[in-house]
């Protein structure tokens, strides 16, 4: 934290956080994680919907991404992203080059770490059950995560959880600073299986490509 007070009053709200965390949203959210991990592999597309409610400007973008372990490869605004573990190649195909990058692969940030979005509840958040909705004859739960970080620039995530197939439906992100962000998953695929090498960008497959190490 930037200075001493701050510092006491996060550790203050982890301690009371804690206490009071809500035991119908560790149910659901447990059980979520438990399937999640069981998987080997989980392919799925989605769509990013970008809403600012101060300058009331929106706009939808679409990917898909395949997970496996640490690794995952992911097509999103016109650019392939692979990553093995450690290293994330950055191509896009519109200027002809790649981008090379070390990666944290115990990164908290969803958006360098997508399968964290999964599991993320399960350190540095307070987590509340809201309610049950059903939409098309499929109930979902409803819960919201709040970041006990002070300095995280989202207030909170909510959580929308399909309570059979235990599959995580959406992901809204409510930016301080007006911003919200809806991630929706769609057409889940968990019995397709991938080599590693799958998760590596293979420069022989782009001779053209211009490779910039950024390491």
């Amino acid at each position: 934290m930037k200075n001493i007070f701050l510092f006491l009053v996060f550790v203050s709200g982890i301690t009371i956080s804690v206490a009071q965390q809500d035991p119908e949203a560790k149910k659901v959210l447990d059980k979520l994680s438990e399937k999640t991990k069981s998987y080997k592999v989980i392919k799925t597309d989605f769509t990013i919907d970008y809403k600012n409610i101060k300058d009331n400007t929106q706009n939808t973008s679409s990917g898909s991404i395949v997970m496996k372990q640490d690794m995952y490869r992911m097509s999103f605004l016109s650019a392939e992203s692979f990553f093995d573990g450690k290293t994330l190649w950055n191509y896009i195909p519109e200027v002809s080059e790649v981008n090379i990058t070390e990666q944290d692969p115990n990164s908290e940030d969803i958006f360098s770490n997508p399968k964290k979005l999964f599991t993320i509840y399960e350190e540095g958040y307070k987590y509340q059950f809201i309610n049950n909705v059903t939409e098309k004859n499929i109930e979902y739960s409803i819960i919201d995560l709040y970041p006990f970080d002070l300095d995280e620039d989202f207030s909170r995530i909510r959580l929308q959880i399909n309570t059979k197939e235990l599959f995580l439906k959406s992901a809204t992100i409510f930016g301080k600073d007006g911003s919200h962000y809806i991630i929706t998953f769609n057409n889940y695929d968990t019995n397709s299986d991938f080599e590693d090498s799958y998760f590596v960008f293979n420069s022989d497959d782009y001779p053209e490509v211009e490779i910039i190490d950024m390491r």
